[in-house]
């Protein structure tokens, strides 16, 4: 079993030095020999962040008859083995920005590193079990972004339904003079890799369509995707650019705006 519990600084100074070999807690849960406990440092009441792991190897009890010892109230004899400290410091980003301009570089999308910071923070850059971060970058990298799984309304599908396989059909025969692909929303780039430039020759029927804007949306709401990809052109130049979906609904509406003139 493994126990989560605070130290204070001298205390945890050391027992990291090996200078202690055993704290004193009130029996208000079951400790047994063998058990892991997980020691927070405290600083004037406040973690600092550093964290000791140290394993249970004995228990004395006011009730074994043993001398000094308080009722309710147990001496935890314990060892550590190896360097098994965490500390905050260096582990999580220094701003919001930070977090937004590295989630962008792996392909995930700026609200996704605002929920992300934003839940860390709140808990003290700490995971479920209470120990601290040891690489907040991989933590951004494996989180499952699940608050922003939420269903799209009827209008934003149905546009979805309508612009996604034009834009996607649009880049595919784009990037036929290009080298490489950027996406603004790595969301399309993901869509257009998982059914390759080929797909786009000929036309989708109403259920494939339905289910490109649900590989889609998956993407979206999970804030995964692919930013950047090579194009089926290995002797084109230059990048080609694609639009937001947004962007691409705007530039055919200023085209039609144009036509009608």
């Amino acid at each position: 079993m493994e126990h989560i519990l605070k130290v204070k600084k001298r205390e945890f100074e050391a027992l990291l030095n090996g200078e202690l070999t055993f704290v004193i807690y009130k029996v208000d849960r079951l400790y047994t020999t063998g058990d892991r406990l997980i020691l927070f440092e405290l600083d004037n009441g406040k973690e600092t962040g550093r964290s000791l792991t140290v394993r249970i190897t004995f228990i004395c009890h006011a009730e074994d008859d043993i001398e000094g010892i308080k009722d309710d109230y147990c001496v935890v004899s314990v060892k550590r083995s190896g360097k098994n400290t965490r500390t905050n410091s260096g582990n999580k980003p220094a701003s919001e920005a930070e977090a937004i301009e590295y989630a962008l570089s792996i392909g995930r999308s700026e609200d996704c590193a605002k929920r992300f910071f934003n839940y860390y923070a709140m808990s003290g850059w700490k995971m479920k079990n209470g120990i601290p971060l040891a690489d907040w970058k991989a933590a951004l990298r494996n989180w499952k972004d699940f608050s922003a799984s939420k269903p799209q309304n009827t209008e934003e599908t149905a546009q979805l339904e309508l612009l996604l396989p034009l834009l996607l059909k649009k880049t595919a025969d784009l990037a036929k003079q290009k080298k490489d692909i950027s996406f603004k929303d790595p969301a399309i780039g993901t869509v257009l890799s998982f059914y390759g430039f080929e797909r786009f020759e000929y036309p989708f029927n109403a259920f494939e369509v339905k289910e490109m804007v649900k590989k889609y949306q998956t993407s979206k709401n999970l804030g995964t995707g692919c930013p950047n990809m090579r194009s089926p052109n290995p002797y084109g130049k230059g990048t080609l650019q694609v639009p937001t979906i947004e962007e691409y609904s705007q530039l055919l509406k200023r085209k039609k705006e144009t036509q009608t003139k």
